[in-house]
């Protein structure tokens, strides 16, 4: 069965996306499922904290994938068992520079997850905060889109952007390309936020996927450590967890009541819906 391939994107950067595709990383790992992160971003940053290994400057990067490399080629291990890594580095922003003369450059992602997508059940390709050729190749080759934000005016303001970028990727490339929701990070729960996040539910086309994901310490914490939040002592930690782990029940990527009981078997779940 073919993987299910994520793009996760904002053209904003510093919004959260390289958080929330490792702790769904983490998340699907836990579950035994067979993950893909792709590290899209020239900064590199998911490499740095999901690849097992240190990224050296002459290795097989994205940017190869997109100049013809294939996948396997270029692949990592990741940190976690069941995850594998396709690492970035800021040679990404050369490739994109060196394909805008060729054909068929929008498709050089999807052609080369096509030869091993069979090989994962999970996808998650971390965007540059942009709408460049990688970008592009991101929403090209994936199924669905999920938009990560904070709460904020220019964040609601750059969702009409975005949107004109989805039709215009479902237009010429890839028509069965869906927003599967809309992320809020960093929500601190204050007026100004619960204002812009109603805004935000009034204004979205697409569904905005609950809980919000807290600005708490924790999340960095454990970022930083390479853990996963499960393996993280302390109770925000595991109240994290359970959100991106909601997250992903509202995709119908695993059973929240069992994974959860599974995760935290010294927590009652008894009154959460299966």
């Amino acid at each position: 069965m073919a993987a299910t391939i994520y793009a996760i994107i904002n053209q904003k950067g510093g919004v959260g996306k390289t958080t929330e595709t490792i702790n769904m990383a983490r998340a699907l790992c836990t579950e035994g499922k067979r993950v893909l992160a792709i590290d899209a971003d020239p900064q590199g940053n998911l490499s740095g904290i999901l690849a097992a290994e240190a990224v050296e400057p002459d290795q097989l990067t994205f940017a190869d994938v997109l100049m013809g490399e294939a996948i396997h080629a270029v692949e990592v291990d990741g940190i976690w068992e069941c995850l594998t890594v396709i690492p970035g580095n800021p040679n990404t922003t050369k490739a994109i520079q060196q394909l805008q003369s060729e054909h068929g450059r929008e498709y050089r992602l999807r052609e080369a997850l096509a030869q091993v997508d069979d090989r994962f059940d999970v996808i998650l390709i971390d965007c540059a905060p942009s709408l460049e050729l990688h970008t592009i190749n991101a929403l090209a080759a994936a199924h669905r889109a999920l938009v990560v934000c904070t709460p904020g005016k220019f964040s609601l303001d750059g969702l009409s952007q975005l949107q004109l970028s989805f039709d215009s990727v479902a237009r010429y490339y890839n028509p069965l390309l869906t927003v599967a929701g809309v992320i809020v990070n960093g929500n601190r729960n204050t007026i100004t936020h619960r204002s812009w996040i109603n805004d935000l539910i009034e204004a979205s086309p697409w569904t905005i996927l609950t809980p919000y994901v807290p600005f708490w310490s924790v999340i960095q914490d454990a970022q930083e450590a390479g853990l996963g939040l499960d393996e993280w002592p302390d109770d925000k930690a595991r109240q994290t967890y359970e959100i991106y782990a909601r997250h992903l029940a509202a995709l119908d990527e695993l059973e929240l009541r069992p994974h959860l009981e599974k995760m935290f078997p010294k927590h009652d779940y008894s009154t959460l819906e299966a």
